[in-house]
Parts: C-alpha cells; sequence; structure tokens
C-alpha cells in the first residue's frame, strides 16, 4: 500500500541525507558509464571556454594597441577656436581664473577664428591638477608637392619643446631627427604612409602650398611611423611660425592641445576646459568615436558568439543528462527505496552538470592559453587601423577566471531540469513498470 502524501513527505524529512562522498561516488559512477556522451557534453562546453578567451584576447589585443597608440600621439583634449559665446565678455568668461585680468578687450582683428591670448590661456591650463601638460599650435590642409606628384596633408604648427609633452612623436622617428625640426624654420616632419606614398625621404627638398598663405619650399627632417597607418598616412609637423605664414595666419594660434595625467579623466576635463575659457573643446573619445563605436559593436558581435557557443555546450549538458535520468530511472527507484533522499538525488545530478562543466572550463582554459600564446607568435601582417607583424593578442587573468564562472552557470542551468525530473522519481511506480 502506497503511504499518503502527508506522511510520505514526512518520512522524506526525517530520512537521513547521504553522505557527499556517497554522492559523488555515484555521481563519477554514473558519468563513467557514459564517457563518450559526456566526452561530447565537455567538448561543448571546452569549445565555448576556448572561444571566449581567444575572441576576447584578439579583440582586446587590437582595441588596446589602437588606444595606446592614440593616447601617445594625439592629445587628451584639444581646445579649438571656436568661440561657444562669442557675444558675452571676455572678462566673465575668464572670471576667476588666472586669465582673467589680462583678458579684457577685444580689438577688431580679434574677431576672426583664433584663439585669443593662447598663451596665457596655456600657462593656467598646465596650473590644473589634472593636467600633464599643454601646447599651442595651429593645423591646417597643405598642398605638398615632390617629383611631379602631389598630395595633402594635414599639417601641424608645433612648438617643439611643449608638444613633444603633450604627444611625444619623435619616439616613433624611423629616420632623421626632430630635433632638427626644433631649430629649422623650413623643416617638415611626415609620416612613413606619407612618405612612401609621394616618393619622399629625408633630405629632400619638396613645395607646399595652401589657399590664402605663402607657398614655401620645405625640407624633409624626419620621418616618422607610429603605428597608426591613417596618422603615418596623413600628418605632418612644421614649426608653429611656419604654418602660420604657409596657411596665411600670422601670429594665430588655433587649437590648444592638452595631455591629461589620466585619459580617462577627458570627459570631465573638457566639460571644465569649456567653462573655463568659453572655447568649443572635444575629448579624444569625441576625436575617436567612430572607431570607439566600432569597438563597440565589435564586442557585441564577439559577446553574442561567445554566448551561443556556450548555449549549445549547454545543450550539450541538458541531452546527456536527460539520457541518464531515462535510462538509470530503476536505479533512481532502487536507490530511493533504501533511503536517498528527493535532494539527494537532485544533487547527483547537479553534482554531474558541474562536473562536467567544470572539466570543459578547465580544458578551454588550458587550450585558450595554448592558443593565445600561440597566436601571439603567428606571422601575420596587418595594415588598417593599427599596424602589426603577429597577431595584437591581449591576456588578461580574468579571461580564465570568466571562463570557469560561465561554464559552471550555463552547466548549473543546463543539469536543473534533468536534475529535478529525477528527483521527482516514485519508486513504486517505477518498480511497477509505469515509467520507462
Amino acid at each position: 500500500m502506497t503511504a499518503p502524501p502527508d506522511e510520505a513527505r514526512a518520512n522524506e524529512t526525517r530520512a537521513p541525507a547521504y553522505e557527499l562522498r556517497t554522492i559523488w561516488f555515484i555521481a563519477l559512477r554514473q558519468l563513467w558509464d557514459r564517457k563518450l556522451l559526456n566526452g561530447i557534453a565537455i567538448g561543448g562546453v571546452t569549445l565555448g571556454v576556448l572561444t571566449l578567451i581567444a575572441m576576447n584576447g584578439i579583440m582586446q589585443g587590437f582595441q588596446q594597441k589602437f588606444t595606446q597608440s592614440i593616447l601617445k600621439i594625439s592629445p587628451h583634449v584639444t581646445l579649438y577656436d571656436t568661440e561657444l559665446h562669442p557675444e558675452a565678455p571676455l572678462l566673465s568668461r575668464y572670471a576667476g581664473h588666472l586669465v582673467a585680468a589680462r583678458v579684457a578687450h577685444e580689438s577688431p582683428s580679434d574677431r576672426q577664428a583664433r584663439i585669443k591670448r593662447p598663451h596665457e590661456i596655456v600657462r593656467a591650463l598646465r596650473q590644473l591638477r589634472e593636467v600633464e601638460a599643454a601646447a599651442a599650435s595651429l593645423a591646417g590642409m597643405v598642398l605638398i608637392e615632390y617629383g611631379g606628384k602631389t598630395k595633402s596633408i594635414d599639417l601641424r604648427g608645433i612648438e617643439m619643446a611643449a608638444q613633444e609633452k603633450v604627444t611625444p612623436i619623435s619616439q616613433y622617428t624611423q629616420s632623421g631627427s626632430f630635433q632638427t625640426l626644433g631649430i629649422a624654420t623650413d623643416g617638415l616632419a611626415v609620416g612613413s604612409g606619407f612618405a612612401q606614398d609621394l616618393g619622399i625621404k629625408v633630405g629632400d627638398v619638396v613645395h607646399a602650398a595652401a589657399p590664402g598663405g605663402a607657398p614655401l619650399d620645405l625640407k624633409v627632417v624626419a620621418v616618422y611611423e607610429a603605428g597608426v597607418p591613417p596618422v603615418d598616412k596623413s600628418r605632418g609637423y612644421v614649426l608653429l611660425r611656419t604654418a602660420q605664414t604657409l596657411l596665411g595666419r600670422p601670429d594665430t594660434v588655433g587649437r590648444i592641445e592638452v595631455r591629461l595625467r589620466d585619459p580617462d579623466d577627458a570627459f570631465a576635463a573638457n566639460a571644465r576646459v569649456e567653462r573655463m575659457f568659453g572655447y568649443d573643446a572635444e575629448s579624444w573619445q569625441e576625436a575617436n568615436a567612430n572607431f570607439l563605436a566600432l569597438f563597440v559593436m565589435q564586442n557585441m558581435v564577439t559577446r553574442f558568439v561567445i554566448g551561443a557557443i556556450l548555449l549549445v555546450g549547454g545543450f550539450g549538458i541538458l541531452a546527456v543528462q536527460i539520457m541518464i535520468v531515462l535510462q538509470k530511472q530503476r536505479d533512481i527507484a532502487i536507490m530511493r527505496s533504501v533511503g536517498f533522499r528527493r535532494s539527494d538525488i537532485l544533487r547527483i545530478f547537479l553534482l554531474q552538470g558541474v562536473i562536467l562543466a567544470l572539466l570543459g572550463g578547465i580544458l578551454g582554459d588550458g587550450i585558450g592559453k595554448i592558443a593565445l600564446g600561440q597566436l601571439a607568435r603567428l606571422k601575420v601582417h596587418t595594415e588598417g587601423l593599427v599596424k602589426s607583424d603577429t597577431f595584437l593578442i591581449y591576456e588578461d587573468p580574468s579571461f580564465y577566471v570568466w571562463g570557469i564562472v560561465f561554464a559552471l552557470v550555463v552547466g548549473v542551468i543546463a543539469s536543473m531540469i534533468p536534475a529535478w525530473r529525477g528527483s521527482k522519481v516514485e519508486p513504486v511506480d517505477v518498480l511497477r513498470g509505469q515509467i520507462g
């Protein structure tokens, strides 16, 4: 006679839980009996974790390289010559700051696009605690002609000593010397991509011209390679006074470039600089917004692919566990008959899922680490946003931690349904042949 439900539940509550080592023994024994199927399930989780590590390593490597390169060759904040509130008196916009007493009146010539009293603003910027360096400059598009070829260049007029503290471009010198640029009024430094496209080298003399300015002959004194092709192919440097002559903007500063102690503070510093000086400012994140948006899309696709593969691995565990429950129902019934509680059965199957997921996670971590090491040594020439002769790999210990965490989460979730089903098996029904 079957016990009433209330009595059965009471007996269930009073029944002692089996020791953990017994639970472990049964879980491992059942897994061992289905080595091939369990191996396939482990392989699915391994593939998911391997994909997580490899794709994160590659994507993060590329993004880290690009970001590091940009932060070295570009200012963290740039102050432009566009006034945010040109109708407001300069004195009120500078009130409370170092330059307030010095900038009080505007002459008619001040109304052209320019930064007024730029060197006083530079001194004020340098006193801000978050600012490491600041430098005045002037930028414009200039046509460079050499050997019958003509190519436009984004020319930056700089004060060499100050600019070197903001963007130490001389560190990337490929040939020639930036020190020569600092003393030669007709000196020109160009990127390796630009030099290759125009067929010029150090020592060559090129003709430079811009609308509204005076054409000049410039001597190439340095060629640099920053490792960022968009910069190497398009940017050149001359002294500030040379750029002012070429662009027809004498005694004009069109931008002030700022280097911060912490590049992550760029948004806050950008807003503060705009409030202080009343000129439009741009953070490095805004200047590279298109590239950073591309990285966000890449990360979304990466997460989707990783999630899909881990989901497949989870379904593998789910399928194996369901098969074990169906095939082991008589064994489950016997265990229940000799005193195993529902919670014991539940723990057995959850433990099996955790074991499969953990093994898959550990294997995925190990293979992933080997894969990243091999990829880092693989010779592959790439030239897009960044230039490299190998895979750009970034290895972070958190990749391996998250690999195990995701594997365990997938394993537990995938095991819950078969574990719950197994714990609901009634011994009497199975032994009577009502469930098969």
